[in-house]
């Protein structure tokens, strides 16, 4: 009994895997009208499997090379045949631009770059002496210090979590581990999935970061190339200044305590210290002793206090003395 040409035989011939009498089989079958039925039906089906298959974000570009081996096949059977039987295969020609008018269209609904609303962004802007809590539209918190911008998205993109700051922050992300959330500091990159940490990155200052939970990345980007600078651990720090970075270890309440306004300084200098003071209460302060300014010390700062108490226990701590006038304090 002569082979029937199917769904099957035609999906065979298509994908280049007949034998040579089922090949010629179907191209006899490609003559006659009634193929052009039995082809859209198998063409509608393929394209709800394509639609299945693409739905899933880790299988780029798969149907693409098949549609195209397919329709290479189809043109190169065609034109291994005499001229006067060319015309001959119609069906199959119509079946040929089909298939080209479908991928188009196709490809340019899954794989073409769409235009996109263009991104709406925040910009928060703290002057010195003033705190803020943003909450980002994944839920993710940002408690943000004085006299320092973040920019974000009003939403975030579908594949990313990207902002930019400057001046210092304590951050706690929401996991998704499908949407990295990437804080830009200038040259420098920190990624993560879902932690709590802080960052402090003001100009010409050394760039820290600091991890309270989950895992951290910190990159410099150099043009096209990504210099690993470390990937932190709770309880860990990393410093970065004039192209070299350094790990060290910290206590991790050091790092939470920023968002309840606690100010940590571990052996740092009173120049150090008073820098930090004047941005969250937004006062000058100056020394009439410059030796003075680099003593060292190591306590925390409660800066939900009144700038002048606080002062009182720093200048005892210190053994130092100040005069307070409007915004301007001098240590002696």
């Amino acid at each position: 009994m002569p082979q029937q040409v199917d769904k099957a035989l035609i999906e065979k011939f298509l994908k280049g895997s007949c034998s040579k009498q089922e090949e010629e089989l179907v191209r006899i079958f490609l003559k006659n009208s009634e193929s052009e039925a039995l082809l859209n039906e198998i063409l509608s089906a393929n394209q709800v499997k394509d639609f299945e298959l693409f739905d899933g974000d880790d299988i780029p570009h798969i149907k693409q090379a098949q549609w195209r081996t397919a329709i290479n096949l189809r043109i190169a059977a065609e034109n291994e045949l005499p001229v006067k039987k060319r015309f001959s295969f119609k069906y199959a020609a119509i079946w040929a631009a089909l298939l080209i008018v479908t991928l188009s269209v196709y490809l340019m609904m899954h794989f073409g770059k769409p235009v996109q609303q263009a991104s709406i962004f925040i910009e928060r802007n703290n002057p010195n002496g003033q705190r803020s809590k943003i909450t980002l539209s994944d839920s993710s918190v940002v408690y943000l210090g004085a006299g320092s911008r973040l920019r974000y998205p009003e939403r975030f993109s579908t594949d990313k979590r990207e902002i930019s700051l400057y001046g210092e922050a304590f951050f706690e992300v929401t996991k998704n581990p499908k949407k990295p959330f990437i804080i830009h500091t200038g040259t420098v990159r920190t990624q993560v999935l879902g932690t709590s940490f802080k960052i402090k990155a003001f100009k010409n200052k050394p760039l820290s970061v600091e991890v309270a939970t989950g895992k951290v990345r910190v990159d410099e980007l150099k043009g096209n190339k990504i210099e690993s600078l470390a990937i932190l651990i709770p309880g860990q720090k990393v410093i970065y200044f004039d192209g070299k970075a350094s790990i060290r270890d910290i206590a991790v309440s050091d790092v939470t305590g920023f968002k309840t306004s606690q100010l940590a300084f571990r052996n740092s200098s009173l120049f150090e210290i008073c820098e930090t003071l004047e941005r969250w209460y937004n006062v000058k302060i100056s020394f009439k002793s410059q030796r003075k300014s680099r003593d060292r010390m190591t306590l925390t700062i409660d800066a939900t206090v009144p700038v002048n108490k606080l002062l009182n226990v720093l200048a005892a701590a210190g053994k130092f003395s100040y005069n307070i006038k409007n915004n301007e304090i001098i240590i002696r």
